[in-house]
This record gives C-alpha cells, structure tokens and sequence, in this order.
C-alpha cells in the first residue's frame, strides 16, 4: 500500500494515538524531530496505513515493538542523536527501557526541548508542544 504525503501521514498518526498521553507523545516527538517520518524503511517497517474506508479517518499505525527490534538489530542505520529520539519515544509510548543519561547527552537543545515536551504530554500537558512551536527557528 502507498503512504500518504507528509501531511496526511502525520495527521494519521495523530488520529490512531489520540486518547493515549503516551501514545500521543510519542508521536509528537517523532513529528517534532522530523526525522523518522520522512525515511521510507521506517514507514516500511512499523507504519500501517489505513485509509479513510476502512475507518472513519485515516489512522497510521505504528508498531513500537517492530521498531525496538529493527533498531536493537541494526536495520535502521542513524545517528545517535536519532536513536536517542526513537529510543526515548519507545520508552514513552511502549515501555521498552532507555538508558537516559546516554541518550540525553546526544541531543541537541532542540531535540531536547522536544524531548522535554514528549514527557509533560506523556504526564497529561497536552500544551507542552506550545512552547516548542513558539521558540522554533
């Protein structure tokens, strides 16, 4: 099956997590560091796509424990700047174990500040993205 643009995408992915703090956050922080959702051997991996017929929205849905497995294993080449995020967000949304000393030395302040935002969304502040839209360059 084909995925959507960028836009449609992310607004699937935001449909299938909504209701869930963790799940939402998660995405948002994949969203956020717009990285992930732009490499087809992510989207091939661990994102299903299913159009509007077959719900009444279009959701994405992404499987946290085929991303843990495909990054654990080697199949998703990055930086460690990259992994730190993937590997915070799959912390958030599905529970798999981050050394987090190791992964928040490699970020930068932005993938920081989203970082910081994925866990007061994942504590209930559906705002804390508000910030980080306001101090974007």
């Amino acid at each position: 099956m084909t995925l959507p643009d960028l836009p449609q995408l992310v607004e699937a992915a935001r449909a299938w997590a909504r209701g869930s703090y963790a799940m939402e956050a998660a995405v948002e922080l994949l969203i956020h560091h717009g990285t992930w959702l732009l490499r087809s051997d992510f989207l091939r991996m661990a994102v299903e796509y299913a159009p509007a017929h077959y719900s009444r929205i279009p959701l994405a849905v992404v499987s946290w424990d085929t991303l843990h497995s495909a990054l654990c294993n080697g199949l998703l080449p990055c930086s460690g700047s990259e992994a730190a995020v993937l590997r915070i967000a799959l912390s958030i949304a599905g529970g798999h174990p981050v050394d987090l000393g190791p992964a928040i030395s490699r970020l930068d302040s932005t993938n920081l500040a989203y970082v910081l935002a994925a866990v007061r969304h994942a504590a209930g502040d559906r705002s804390a993205w508000a910030s980080v839209e306001r101090n974007a360059p």
